[in-house]
């Protein structure tokens, strides 16, 4: 599904406009000798939109394999059809634009004195390196982008570290880039699309990071992954509330979201009946967010996963993805307090530091269902009427979802289906989570093959026995890296569709 956009926006003559009135006169005293080819404020907002964008658009097969969604037309995804060409364009835009812009942010840091800088392009490196390790395995990493890009110093044939390795790197990038942050000193100020300069929340979403990777290694590692997040809960720094989520703001075409972009000329994406089903089932207020009502009879209908083209169904017949998921302004997620307090829930349940797993569950539940009570969907849902995604799905603006109220959370955390039981803590967490990583793909596909909950089967039409656990590497490797390729394969015992990593065996 290499469905990459040849240009993502305008977005750096937004980066000249904020940051024209944040950093004053301090770019004067730049140091003669660095690197000026480009600023590191103009180059930080072009590569998180690299990255989103890839991650949303290319990487979408991953909401189908983790059954979030179904599609009419591109049918081959979800009956786990590869093209062995199929990630040749995400493997290049990750390594060769996203890693190569903040590699280039990040020697222009240390050029230049300024150690916040180089702990945003640590962070954001970590946190996309993290995604590629869990999408392909072992990849390049230690050798991956290293020299200054500006005096084409490369290694151009990097080799595949394993992705225990990588866990251990990861960590350590993050503790290095939590040890440079200065949060009363300056950043990117307005650049910084995420958090607007405000360091103290990038240190938060580094320590939210570790906890997120070390409880990814529980079922391979569980000493250093409990040990590991006992340390960052005895430091306090990580996400404390959904002020401190990491999100990127989108706006109107065309700054708009991948998602809008990507359904302004096509009606494709349906709400899986995997995932609808269960949301009927738990009277779960999310539904309506979720989905949007069907063109034929105004009711809530699912696409069975794994089906052939078409294979009865029609556009009408079927419920779209909901008309939030849609808008041009949702929020591009990067990670959330809900999927810390999830983490928190579990560690707790494991025994592995103090307090109420049930309390940390409903906190985790609460938070998520809070990204969409009514001002949330009226700030994203204002301007969606007259949008061409809009118009294909013919939908009515009486058919936008209401806020979810404080009353519904209650009712449903009430539910014995929902309510917390230390038990059955994995079940419970990994339902609540897979839902709540609804249109997030490869973290809700990702840890789905961690917790192994809820269950899910191929389709019907699929050609393959089970679910995909991995995404084969790019066939471009395979000539221009032959030597380290092979060597990767073969330590890893295959590379398709079902070769399961060291994460996750």
């Amino acid at each position: 599904m290499n469905r990459l956009k040849v240009s993502f926006k305008l977005i750096t003559l937004l980066s000249i406009l904020v940051i024209s009135c944040d950093d004053g006169f301090d770019e004067l005293n730049e140091n003669p000798n660095a690197n000026t080819a480009a600023d590191a404020s103009y180059i930080l907002p072009y590569a998180l939109e690299e990255a989103l964008g890839t991650i949303d658009w290319s990487l979408e097969f991953s909401k189908i394999y983790v059954q979030h969604m179904s599609q009419l037309l591109y049918a081959s995804t979800g009956q786990y059809i590869y093209n062995p060409e199929s990630a040749d364009g995400e493997w290049n835009v990750f390594y060769s634009t996203v890693l190569e812009n903040l590699t280039r942010i990040e020697y222009q840091a240390i050029a230049n004195s300024k150690p916040n800088r180089e702990a945003v392009a640590l962070i954001l490196k970590t946190w996309l390196f993290h995604i590629m390790t869990d999408l392909w395995g072992d990849i390049p990493y230690s050798e991956a982008n290293k020299g200054n890009p500006s005096s084409g110093d490369k290694i151009v044939s990097p080799k595949y570290d394993t992705q225990q390795s990588i866990y251990a790197g990861l960590i350590n990038a993050l503790d290095t880039a939590i040890g440079k942050i200065d949060v009363s000193g300056k950043s990117f100020g307005g650049a910084d699309l995420i958090y607007g300069g405000d360091m103290s929340k990038w240190k938060k979403f580094a320590g939210s990071l570790k906890l997120h990777i070390y409880m990814r290694m529980s079922e391979v590692d569980p000493g250093t992954a409990e040990s590991g997040i006992k340390s960052v809960v005895s430091s306090g720094n990580y996400f404390s509330s959904n002020d401190d989520s990491a999100l990127k703001p989108y706006i109107d075409y065309p700054n708009n979201h991948p998602s809008n972009e990507m359904n302004r000329l096509r009606e494709d994406d349906k709400i899986s009946t995997t995932v609808l089903d269960t949301l009927k089932v738990l009277n779960d207020p999310r539904l309506r967010v979720y989905a949007a009502p069907n063109g034929q009879k105004s009711e809530y209908w699912g696409l069975p996963p794994s089906l052939a083209q078409g294979a009865g169904y029609t556009n009408s017949g079927v419920s779209p993805i909901g008309a939030y998921f849609l808008a041009p302004r949702q929020p591009g997620v990067i990670m959330t307090y809900s999927e810390v307090q999830f983490i928190l829930c579990e560690a707790a349940a494991r025994g592995w530091i103090s307090g109420s797993a049930e309390t940390y569950y409903n906190d985790a539940i609460r938070a998520n269902m809070n990204m969409y009570t009514q001002d949330k969907l009226d700030a994203v849902l204002g301007t969606f009427p007259g949008d061409p995604a809009y118009n294909v799905i013919n939908l009515k603006s009486s058919e936008f979802p209401t806020g979810i109220t404080t009353a519904e959370i209650d009712a449903y955390l009430a539910q014995s289906a929902v309510a917390w039981d230390n038990s059955k803590w994995r079940e419970k967490i990994g339902l609540q989570k897979w839902l709540k990583s609804y249109r997030q793909g490869t973290q809700g596909w990702f840890e789905w093959r961690r917790i192994n909950y809820p269950e899910i089967k191929p389709g019907r039409d699929a050609v393959l026995s089970e679910v995909p656990r991995r995404w084969a590497y790019p066939l471009i490797e395979q000539s221009l890296n032959g030597t380290n390729y092979t060597e990767a394969v073969s330590r890893m015992g295959g590379d398709d569709l079902l070769t399961k990593m060291w994460i996750d065996k």
